[in-house]
């Protein structure tokens, strides 16, 4: 991109603040062009300013002044055009845009072959990845992807770095269907979310949050707490991801249920360590549903049921109980809930409205909570010495499972 900068008085600050405002955004600028000009000397400034950010700034002499005549006009301005087209700084921008232009798509055509041979990509196997299968992405908005990707094929290990075919360059749009791992429900580039966390990142970077506040994480708590309509729910406690949040939200879990029930989970004698008057020492597991997925650290491994992603772990150790459920699916274009193994009936639906409508169908969930109180009473005689300190459920749908509406 080209930008065109100021070269009258306040310029600099112009100039430069709308550099701010694209880079901001996601924009590459690879030159920076402006009018000479000796009282203010703007350009002098700002090719030091913009050099040290790896942005070539050119000057072109200013147009002449208006002439007393349209004919007269025509003719200066004639004659300045004239005489730019042969102006170094004029063949150097041109020169600088295409070269810019063939180091991107060098950088691109050449991300696949990079990555393999210094990246480990998560949840796949290695010996299947290689540089013809890994996608080039060079940006995005909203919901897609702008993406490159090899023509040739993987075993052909003779590709150059560049294809010099234009026609093989061109990039093509990818539709982002997992919100890059649900991290992007608003979509990629939203400006109002770039100029949040921009700011942010400018006020603050990172503000360690042992004992201090500030005012972005007192607001958020203040709205999240007011609108869920739940007295019990009083206080926020932020995380930096989801697995980690999982393994905070399971050790506050536990720990409220060790407490709640005197129960120690701890090694040791009875009750040593524990701080809890009259212990007992318990492996505490937890509840949750088939297929069910909570994140890659240790712990939540252990709280999901043996699948790819975790049994190969060698530490990983299932600790819980995983109910089946009634599955969501549309088939032959009706609206189908499928009941777990052994537990009702197959049922159609003209809605979804109609199947989460649940005050509609209590019968349905009087059945279905009979079944899981029996079913934990039946765990808890056979397994007396183990107890359950926690419910972990994903809402509506379980998406690594297998994008499983239930």
């Amino acid at each position: 991109m080209l930008l065109v900068g100021d070269h009258r008085l306040g310029g600099i600050g112009t100039t430069i603040s709308s550099w701010e405002s694209l880079h901001l955004r996601g924009y590459d600028v690879n030159n920076v062009l402006l009018f000479e000009e000796s009282r203010y000397d703007n350009h002098t400034y700002l090719k030091d300013y913009f050099k040290d950010r790896g942005i070539s700034t050119l000057s072109l002499p200013p147009p002449p002044s208006q002439a007393a005549t349209l004919e007269e006009d025509e003719r200066s301005m004639l004659r300045y055009y004239e005489s730019s087209i042969d102006h170094p700084s004029l063949s150097t921008c041109i020169e600088h845009i295409i070269s810019a232009h063939s180091t991107r798509l060098e950088s691109l055509q050449s991300l696949p072959k990079r990555a393999d041979a210094n990246i480990w990509h998560p949840f796949m196997q290695h010996t299947e990845r290689n540089e013809g299968n890994i996608i080039a992405i060079d940006s995005a908005y909203g919901d897609h992807f702008q993406t490159y990707t090899a023509s040739t094929p993987a075993s052909d290990t003779s590709t150059k770095a560049v294809d010099t075919q234009p026609s093989k360059r061109l990039l093509k749009p990818a539709f982002d269907g997992s919100a890059s791992w649900w991290t992007q429900g608003l979509g990629h580039g939203n400006p109002s979310l770039a100029l949040v966390a921009a700011h942010a990142a400018g006020r603050y970077g990172h503000v360690m949050f042992a004992s201090a506040a500030h005012e972005p994480a007192v607001s958020l708590a203040e709205t999240l707490l007011s609108h869920p309509g739940n007295d019990r729910l009083t206080r926020c406690f932020y995380s930096d991801n989801g697995s980690t949040g999982m393994e905070v939200a399971i050790k506050m879990a536990l720990k409220a249920s060790a407490k709640r029930y005197d129960w120690d989970h701890i090694g040791g004698e009875e009750g040593e360590g524990s701080g809890l008057t009259g212990a007992k020492r318990h492996e505490i597991f937890i509840i949750g549903l088939e297929g069910s997925y909570h994140g890659d650290t240790i712990g939540t491994m252990d709280c999901a049921e043996p699948s790819t992603y975790n049994r190969e772990v060698q530490w990983y150790k299932p600790r819980g109980h995983w109910f089946q459920f009634p599955t969501v699916k549309m088939k032959k274009g009706k609206w189908v809930v499928e009941p777990s193994s052994g537990f009702g009936e197959k049922r159609e639906f003209s809605s979804l409205d109609e199947i989460f409508a649940i005050g509609d169908r209590e019968e349905d969930a009087a059945q279905y909570a009979t079944h899981i109180r029996d079913s934990l009473a039946e765990l808890a005689g056979e397994r007396a010495e183990k107890v359950f300190g926690g419910l972990i459920m994903e809402p509506v749908i379980l998406g690594a499972g297998g994008m499983l509406f239930w």
